[in-house]
């Protein structure tokens, strides 16, 4: 499988060792032109295995080292990752959290039931789909999505080790896609203490938000069934302070 990095705004290709495997999904650290920059990938060997491989750019060759995890946890695909404070974090699909440290290379699942929601969510139709992970200033949150209800934002606590249902994001901004999720405190007006979904309507024109203020979704009376395939082809991207658009 032939993997590169691709700047959509620069045009800027990284081009990576061939990698010998299938994989499910791909994360990294920092930017790709920084020397620091550790490419993650990992792959569900099977309930008590999983396989992670890492690269960085100019690197000759992926190093992969499968590792196993106690069979007491109610593991399967780990299909959602974040980086944050130097850890990578692995959601599966079941609502566990795995971390891998990629300069102590170790891995562990944490011992933190995932919230109730998640679990059950796991057997319906949608169970791929209605959660997303991100991270902002150290903190893990999880959007929840299940049955058309609203969403339900927790907050790992690892001191108390448990997820908290928050009602609040202080003002933080949440953009939340199937592939990827972000955070931003500089978003002004209406759009603070709100989850941005990259589903769109009215021609593209406008994606679909939830006001933990007004606890309502805006534009109001919008479906919230997250079975169209074409949200997988939604991705969000900040881009450069500097960048005028495309010609």
């Amino acid at each position: 499988h032939h993997f590169s990095l691709f700047n959509p705004f620069t045009r800027e290709l990284i081009k990576l060792p061939r990698f010998e495997r299938s994989y499910y999904n791909a994360a990294f650290s920092c930017a790709p032109t920084s020397a620091k920059c550790v490419i993650l990938t990992v792959k569900h060997v099977n309930p008590t295995l999983v396989a992670i491989s890492t690269c960085y750019p100019g690197a000759n060759e992926w190093t992969t080292v499968n590792y196993q995890h106690r069979s007491v946890f109610v593991i399967s695909i780990w299909d959602k990752l974040v980086f944050s404070n130097g850890l990578f974090y692995c959601l599966s699909l079941t609502g566990w959290l795995g971390v891998f440290d990629p300069h102590e290379r170790t891995w562990s699942v944490l011992e933190i039931p995932p919230p109730k929601c998640l679990v059950e969510n796991f057997i319906t139709k949608n169970w791929r789909k209605g959660k997303f992970i991100t991270a902002h200033e150290g903190n893990i949150f999880v959007i929840h999505i299940c049955c058309g209800d609203d969403p339900i934002v927790f907050k790992l606590d690892q001191t108390q080790k448990e997820w908290k249902e928050v009602t609040t994001l202080n003002g933080v901004t949440l953009f939340a896609s199937f592939m990827s999720s972000h955070s931003r405190t500089y978003i002004t007006g209406l759009m603070r203490n709100s989850v941005y979904f990259s589903k769109v309507r009215f021609y593209g024109k406008r994606c679909i938000s939830f006001s933990l203020d007004d606890h309502r979704y805006y534009p109001s009376k919008q479906c919230r069934d997250w079975v169209e395939w074409d949200a997988f082809e939604n991705i969000w991207i900040e881009p450069p302070k500097d960048f005028a658009g495309w010609n």
